[in-house]
């Protein structure tokens, strides 16, 4: 039998009990991701939450046609995923194992099934995803703010360029 993962020190399970995360990591299947593997492609089914054990993944948006931009690299213990459990199974971005990396999954239909069987430990993590999800939109609408405010002072004492917008929320704009 695999080993199930351990939850512990994962900011996003930190609030359920050690039964309830035990709970979660049995219907956890182990999977690896070579260097350079699209894990999630942005547009693309995004329908499990993974739980990395080690590695280190990048994140990538599309922001033109034939240009992304990096929004993040992450390191193992952490977790991808979390969209695609509360929204349309799209991702948002893409996101490629920049080492080798290990993790567990949860698929979004086997959450789905324990929360119709009320399982606390999905509706807990359920709560953390949204509380996780509210706080990066937080962070997101404060950089937007920041920076059309910036703009508008700029442009108030000169002609400016209008791209510089989006080059400016580009270089500011990340997790």
């Amino acid at each position: 039998m695999p080993r199930k993962p351990s939850l512990d020190g994962i900011p996003l399970f930190e609030r359920l009990s050690p039964d309830e995360r035990d709970e979660l990591a049995e219907f956890m299947q182990p999977t690896s991701f070579g260097p350079g593997t699209f894990i999630y492609e942005e547009g693309g089914p995004e329908e499990t939450l993974y739980v990395l054990t080690s590695g280190t993944v990048e994140v990538h948006k599309r922001v033109l046609p034939g240009r992304t931009h990096q929004l993040a690299t992450m390191d193992a213990p952490t977790v991808i995923g979390e969209m695609g459990l509360l929204t349309e199974p799209r991702a948002t971005a893409s996101v490629t194992a920049k080492t080798q990396v290990e993790a567990h999954g949860i698929s979004r239909d086997q959450l789905l099934e324990m929360l119709d069987e009320d399982s606390l430990a999905a509706c807990k993590l359920v709560h953390e995803i949204g509380r996780t999800l509210a706080g990066r939109m937080a962070r997101t609408d404060e950089s937007v703010a920041s920076i059309i405010g910036q703009l508008e002072r700029r442009n108030a004492r000169s002609d400016h360029d209008p791209d510089v917008f989006g080059d400016r929320l580009l270089s500011d704009w990340g997790f």
